[in-house]
């Protein structure tokens, strides 16, 4: 159960919805996470965290698609549903 609103995608402004069309392409998938959605609700702290994010998820000791693993892995560790 949410405690925030997650808006919908066609409820944002222009400059959002490109981000979320950035975020698909970047996990190549076909919708947006809802914590992407949230992520742009407070833009002073989404902005640099998605930055952030995208820098630890590149290519280093690890692959992309390990790292992804990894992250999959606690997360159905810790029951998450996202």
């Amino acid at each position: 159960m949410e405690i925030v609103r997650i808006p919908k995608p066609e409820e944002l402004d222009p400059e959002d919805q490109r981000f979320l069309e950035a975020t698909k392409a970047w996990f190549k998938i076909g919708f947006v996470p809802k914590m992407s959605r949230v992520l742009r609700v407070v833009p002073e702290f989404g902005r640099p965290y998605g930055r952030a994010s995208r820098r630890a998820m590149g290519d280093g000791a690890l692959t992309r698609g390990q790292k992804e693993l990894v992250a999959a892995t606690v997360s159905a560790i810790n029951v998450c549903e996202y």
